[in-house]
């Protein structure tokens, strides 16, 4: 399978440390990714944070929930966010939102890596790129 990256920067009215602790909260992915609905199963993994999320999916007119396997966790000195999320349809995509100081709050460095089977690709590229331009929109908008 072939892997895209796709890249974003953004700025968030709070400081590095504000913004990856909201982010390693797990209620805080719902809303922040357009699809997500809910979250359960929330439990603690080999030093990550681990959680099924549920996706709300829209297809030909009507919607079918499909969980996402989500892994969480912090590294330099809380300053970089790590999201790992396995579906059912095989595509998995890794979230690594590095944050630094900045005089507006904080700098985002967001980077998603994509790996998807060639039939489904375009789609969950667009979804992603979409939902990485959704995310940054919605954490600016709750520490405003």
């Amino acid at each position: 399978m072939k892997s895209d990256e796709l890249q974003h920067r953004f700025t968030i009215p709070a400081t590095p440390e504000a913004v990856v602790s909201h982010l390693m909260q797990p209620q805080s992915y719902v809303g922040l990714n357009g699809l997500v609905v809910a979250v359960r199963d929330i439990r603690e993994e080999d030093g990550a944070t681990a959680y099924t999320a549920i996706e709300r999916l829209p297809l030909l007119g009507f919607h079918f929930h499909s969980p996402l396997k989500v892994r969480v966790r912090s590294e330099k000195d809380g300053s970089r966010f790590i999201m790992e999320v396995d579906t059912r349809g095989g595509v998995q995509v890794r979230i690594v939102t590095d944050l630094s100081p900045a005089p507006e709050g904080a700098t985002a460095d967001d980077t998603i890596t994509l790996t998807a089977a060639a039939p489904v690709r375009w789609y969950a590229r667009k979804q992603a790129r979409a939902g990485q331009l959704h995310r940054a929109r919605t954490l600016a908008a709750r520490f405003a």
